[in-house]
């Protein structure tokens, strides 16, 4: 039996009603509990309205708990604060953000808001945070505090001037819409916490939303239906939020990025528990050769046996199970989406590899949900050409959540897989339902810029550990829920979070996996930025020496530097994670970096934002050491960007020839590993837009051809160095040869073994 409501819990029900009664338009309701997404030029009104909807679900959700006792509980896995930190957190924002924003001239209760300012994002899954139990002040004295913060929030956002107009990310009444969606952030994050209580601490408030489509009776797992797989066509996606978009937007979701996907079929559902039973019927859960090194690790430390939020219904061996949902359990629900971390869909994925050979079943990348979600968003051009700006696209910011989507806390669970209208192209649950683990590791977008009211809620997620989910989930209200909302977790994570698979064609091109694995990105990061005596290994050298070589990145710079006559925009191809394009920025007014890799990409533009960046050296076998590259300080960072585009194909990335030719193109340890190195070239010499008259190519090539990049007819080499040189020159008609030189550099691969490379570099300026 379950334990009587408290005065505690009937309090905050207390709140509830208050802020849901006369004083706002819209009161929290089991029929309408979440407000659409503010529009920032609603009003004074509309601000307040939204600030009490946002409080109102906090006070909602908490009041599920069964006393004050539960707020202190520790979660079984350590791994997050107890519910008392999550309950203040919100409110303390506020206070933090008004202050830095000047909106407030004092903190309000300044030992709070240090206490409850900075949550727990532990490195891995056995990182047990044992917390202070005594340092959490008791539930009383939170409420209180509460009370005061939203007060507080309630008289500025009556009476202060910045509200007059409309709200910018320039306006320092930015920072109460911030900390809107911040506490909207919490309301989803909290949710999973009490879903991990054992049940008996919790009980489902009286207005929270209904689920959809519930099955009342147990009964063993059916054979799943058919999940199919549809075809999707190659296409261009654009991503960036534009600046004055009239909604809040977190800083990862602005800035701009052009990417193409290629062609691949994906399930027509997520993957539902039933499909996912087979997994689990099937052993997937003992089975190492299904799960990544990390994901096995994980997966033995906590002893999973099945996903978290099932209940074993049944003996061991049976494979009876219920499932728990947010406050109550229930017959298992076969038909909903699985609910799993990164490391359960990718061995599922593996597993069903197994299961349909000739078949390779992943997850989608960013690109490739987008592509599948298909909604027609305006790009940054767009919208700001648009005479008359419409929100619609952005489905949450209108007051019907449309009924394709289980979404903005529409109902209170997830739902089945197909119990929502599928979009335009037969997909159903392209947002909302469950978040969709994707391929990527979190990552900035092009022109990314911290918001100096929140300067680390991106940029520490920039670090490969990270990993993306999008689309939101049944909770995900406010900017979550929005079309352009990029959010991440740590693989091993639980959130209400699934999965939809994908299977490529195997007709395009690798898309630069070759340079993906972060073991690849280490060493590149090691090669560009680590210094000589940390490419070496001390005792080695001290025995034996070390072979004598050059630094490839600061002899191109010194050549770019020297033959150059004008220095005012510089293009970087191929140039990997960044240190070549950074040392330009010190004699070129602008310089962009390409490479072909995402990856790659991400740590240059990680190193754009924070000035530095955590990698691993490798030792040998399982042995690292921890490395950091830095960003020397006289370097304008604002004067680099970072592109992900195709160096044979640089009219797919117009910006590059937005502002004239170049004055200077490196293109290092690139045309060898190009499909169609002509193709590359010919942008050069059909005409000036890349490059006029009297700038320079200047190449470094290690002349590595090999049959897996470029097709034999199309090698650019010959019997000789002077060969090579010549059909290289062959290719550039209007240019002349001004300097040659063999370069010898060295990779480290680990401490006992190196790639000694000489490139055959030279510099050819445009008559």
């Amino acid at each position: 039996m379950r334990p009587e409501r408290t005065k505690a819990t009937t309090t905050e029900q207390n709140t509830i009603d208050k802020i849901s009664g006369n004083s706002v338009s819209n009161p929290v309701t089991a029929d309408s509990p979440s407000l659409p997404l503010l529009n920032l030029n609603a009003g004074r009104q509309a601000v307040l309205d939204y600030f009490n909807n946002t409080w109102a679900l906090t006070e909602l959700l908490f009041s599920s708990l069964n006393g004050d006792e539960v707020y202190f509980l520790p979660p079984y896995h350590k791994t997050r604060h107890p519910l008392v930190f999550y309950y203040a957190h919100p409110a303390c924002f506020y206070a933090n953000k008004l202050l830095v924003s000047g909106l407030i001239d004092e903190p309000v209760n300044q030992a709070y808001e240090l206490l409850f300012e900075a949550g727990v994002d532990e490195m891995g899954w056995d990182d047990l945070h044992e917390g202070q139990p005594d340092i959490w002040p008791c539930m009383d004295d939170v409420r209180n505090y509460r009370q005061v913060i939203y007060d507080l929030v309630v008289d500025v956002i009556r009476h202060h001037p910045a509200l007059d107009e409309a709200i910018t990310m320039d306006s320092p009444a930015w920072s109460i819409a911030m900390g809107c969606e911040h506490e909207r952030i919490h309301l989803e994050t909290s949710s999973v916490l009490i879903r991990e209580l054992p049940i008996e601490h919790v009980t489902k408030p009286a207005h929270w939303p209904e689920f959809q489509g519930i099955e009342k009776a147990s009964r063993p797992a059916p054979i799943p239906d058919e999940n199919p797989l549809i075809q999707v066509a190659s296409d261009k996606v654009s991503l960036g939020k534009p600046k004055d978009w009239p909604s809040f937007g977190w800083d990862n979701e602005y800035g701009q990025d052009i990417r193409e996907t290629s062609s691949l079929q994906a399930s027509k559902f997520l993957v539902s528990n039933a499909e996912y039973h087979r997994f689990v019927k099937a052993g997937g859960y003992e089975n190492e050769s299904y799960w990544s090194e990390a994901g096995w690790g994980w997966r033995r430390f906590r002893n999973a046996k099945w996903p978290t939020f099932w209940v074993q219904d049944g003996p061991s061996g049976s494979h009876r199970y219920k499932l728990r949902t947010i406050f109550s359990v229930e017959p298992m629900q076969w038909t909903w989406p699985a609910v799993v971390n990164y490391y359960e869909a990718k061995a599922y994925c593996e597993w069903l590899n197994e299961q349909n050979p000739g078949q390779t079943f992943r997850l989608p990348n960013e690109a490739e949900y987008l592509n599948i979600r298909d909604i027609d968003i305006p790009d940054q051009q767009q919208w700001q050409a648009s005479a008359e700006k419409s929100t619609a696209a952005d489905a949450v910011m209108h007051v019907a959540t449309p009924k394709i989507y289980n979404l903005n806390l529409r109902f209170g669970s997830e739902s089945p897989v197909d119990a929502n209208a599928p979009n335009s192209a037969g997909f159903h649950d392209v947002m909302g339902n469950v978040w969709q683990w994707c391929e990527d590791a979190f990552h900035p977008l092009n022109e990314f810029k911290i918001h100096p009211y929140y300067t680390d809620f991106s940029t520490p997620c920039y670090d490969n550990e990270h990993q993306m989910i999008l689309g939101g989930s049944f909770i995900s209200t406010g900017d979550e829920a929005s079309i352009w909302s990029r959010f991440h977790f740590r693989p091993h994570f639980f959130q209400h979070a699934g999965f939809r698979l994908v299977t490529s064609d195997g007709t395009e091109n690798d898309g630069g996996k070759k340079y993906e694995t972060s073991q690849l990105v280490d060493q590149y990061m090691l090669f560009h930025w680590g210094s000589d005596e940390e490419q070496r290994d001390e005792a080695i050298t001290e025995r034996m020496g070390h072979p004598g070589h050059l630094n490839l990145m600061e002899r191109t710079v010194e050549l770019m530097d020297e033959h150059a006559s004008a220095k005012g925009r510089a293009l970087d191809l191929g140039c990997a994670v960044g240190r070549t394009t950074f040392d330009l920025s010190r004699t070129f007014s602008q310089v962009t970096g390409l490479d072909f890799s995402q990856a790659f990409i991400d740590a240059a533009n990680v190193l754009k934002s924070n000035g530095r960046l955590d990698y691993q050296r490798l030792e040998t076998g399982q042995f690292s050491t921890p490395m950091v590259a830095s960003v020397a300080d006289e370097i304008d960072r604002d004067k680099i960007d970072f592109v992900v585009g195709d160096a044979m194909d640089l009219a797919d990335i117009p910006a590059l020839a937005e502002n004239g030719p170049y004055d200077a193109i490196l293109l290092s340890n690139l045309m060898c590993r190009l499909t169609t190195p002509a193709a590359c070239l010919t942008q050069f010499t059909a005409d000036d837009t890349y490059i006029g008259k009297g700038g320079i190519l200047v190449f470094a090539s290690p002349n590595t051809w090999m049959e897996q990049y470029t097709d034999p007819d199309l090698f650019l080499d010959g019997g000789s160095s002077e060969e090579t040189l010549a059909k290289l020159g062959s290719l550039l008609p209007g240019f002349t040869q001004m300097h040659e030189e063999d370069l010898p550099f060295m990779i480290r691969e680990h401490r006992r073994k190196y790639e000694y490379i000489v490139s055959q570099v030279s510099v050819w300026r445009k008559d």
